[in-house]
């Protein structure tokens, strides 16, 4: 069965078509769009109008490319900043409609799931893994053995939620991320109880800032996604990314040859989430996943589970 799945992410909104069988996904057509659709959500509480706009005509044009593939079922996803907007679910009722979709607002426990779904049949380890996986709004932390997960939380940091918050300086200054460093811990101690995690065999990261973290450490010209896949990064090498990026101007990191145009003002924020989870799990290493949310979605929407 093909089946295609729209994330419509606070920072981003994905596409995946994909054929599954026999619980095997496999990619036909894969993009992202940066259309920060969760844009002054923390602060105001709705949906700009802009936002909806930008998502609404990105949307069609993934309307037309799936029908160009011909997929048997269409879904709409939406997560945190949809969650968060008084006029979320009008919203997203309203974009489905438009293509002639389904749609689904995922609470934070099913998009963890989901995240773990789809990352970790990347690995096919039967071993314990800890899941992280960064957005725009919310964070999710999933812990499972051979598929089957043990803890799931969705947290409320996300790389659009903390720039917003905490960062208005450029280059940022070390005032603003002790600030955010602050914060992520204090919901980190709050939410996910020190020693709940113990320490797995492997960490996996997915979604956009680790990818284009993972592009910046392998020193790419242009990004490569089968490259990216399964790299692994340290701790060490997060913090200095993080001390590399927070000390150049928004044109600087915008001038590196992977990063996307509306990634460079968040990606310090997603980075500092990913360093805070990995000293809260004291995890030395992590490993890069391609696959995410949109994997386990579609696994799930073609047995009937979406």
């Amino acid at each position: 069965m093909i089946v295609a799945v729209i994330d419509t992410g606070t920072n981003s909104t994905r596409l995946l078509v994909a054929e599954v069988l026999d619980d095997q996904v496999r990619e036909i057509y894969r993009q992202t769009q940066v259309t920060r659709l969760g844009e002054g959500v923390d602060r105001v509480g709705s949906l700009s109008r802009e936002a909806c706009a930008r998502v609404v005509t990105c949307v069609a044009d993934y309307a037309t490319r799936i029908d160009d593939i011909g997929a048997s079922r269409t879904m709409v996803i939406a997560t945190s900043s949809v969650r968060d907007a008084s006029d979320g679910l009008e919203f997203l009722k309203t974009l489905a409609d438009g293509i002639g979709a389904g749609c689904r607002l995922l609470t934070g426990d099913e998009e963890a799931k989901l995240s773990f779904s789809g990352a970790s049949a990347g690995f096919g380890s039967s071993d314990s893994v800890n899941l992280f996986d960064v957005g725009g709004g919310s964070t999710e932390v999933v812990s499972g053995v051979d598929g089957r997960v043990s803890f799931a939380r969705s947290l409320s940091l996300g790389c659009v939620r903390i720039t917003e918050r905490f960062i208005t300086t450029d280059p940022v200054s070390r005032n603003e991320l002790e600030a955010a460093s602050g914060f992520i811990d204090d919901v980190l101690a709050r939410e996910v109880e020190k020693g709940v995690l113990t320490k797995p065999a492997l960490t996996i990261a997915v979604a956009g800032t680790v990818t284009a973290l993972a592009a910046i450490d392998l020193g790419l010209e242009s990004y490569d996604p089968a490259r990216v896949h399964g790299h692994q990064m340290s701790l060490t090498s997060i913090h200095g990314l993080i001390r590399k990026l927070s000390g150049m101007t928004l044109p600087e990191r915008l001038r590196l040859p992977t990063m996307e145009p509306g990634r460079a003002d968040v990606i310090i924020a997603g980075s500092l989430i990913i360093e805070r989870l990995m000293i809260h799990t004291e995890a030395d290493e992590l490993t890069v996943s391609e696959l995410d949310i949109l994997d386990g979605a579609a696994r799930a929407l073609a047995k009937g589970e979406l």
